[in-house]
């Protein structure tokens, strides 16, 4: 036990130069081995309603893996679209944030597409080419109902699988109106549950 004892004693500054070496190395391989990320296509800066999307408007930006909405768009597959209703620099570019080109073509100077969440159930009685009004609902019922916007054409449904109509859930619709009703539409729905009825008009 007296050898060991003088043992460590002689090599106790070695010893504890390992331990420090050891130390780094432990901090050194927990930031290698920080969280995994993914690229996502985003906008480089505020993207207004109906612009047409370039190469000078968006950038990759890294988030954390399972983080990135579904149907981030690819580079390729957003350059030209046009945008639905205002973006926030650094919003994610996706399939319902971007029209298709082509999409706005015959509707005149001023028509910009825009997207509503509305009740599934919604979503399943109507189609593309229909014209609907647009109702904003209080969720507390404090206040009675009120048309948003009337006559706006629906362009763009949910896909199949996602306008199952299911208790309390929503879908995301694409109508064709003017910047100011966008606007009114983005308003209304920060405070109201938004439903369509079909419109005469």
């Amino acid at each position: 036990m007296d050898r060991i004892r003088h043992l460590l004693d002689d090599h106790r500054r070695l010893i504890a130069a390992a331990c420090a070496a050891l130390a780094v190395l432990a901090g050194l391989s927990s930031l290698r081995q920080a969280p995994r990320t993914q690229p996502v296509l985003v906008a480089r800066h505020d993207l207004a309603s109906g612009h047409v999307v370039t190469a000078d408007d968006v950038r990759v930006a890294s988030v954390p893996r399972g983080a990135a909405p579904d149907h981030v768009l690819r580079r390729r597959d957003a350059l030209g679209r046009r945008v639905a209703g205002p973006m926030r620099a650094g919003e994610p570019l996706t399939d319902v944030r971007l029209v298709r080109p082509g999409a706005l073509e015959g509707y005149g100077p001023g028509a910009v597409y825009t997207t509503i969440r509305v009740d599934e159930a919604d979503a399943t009685a109507i189609g593309v080419g229909d014209r609907v009004d647009v109702v904003g609902v209080d969720p507390a019922g404090e206040t009675p109902a009120e048309v948003v916007a009337r006559g706006v054409e629906v362009v763009t449904l949910p896909s199949g699988d996602a306008a199952a109509a299911r208790a309390d859930a929503v879908a995301s619709l694409g109508v064709v109106t003017t910047e100011a009703g966008a606007l009114e539409l983005a308003r209304a729905g920060l405070s109201s549950r938004l439903s369509v009825i079909t419109s005469s008009g």
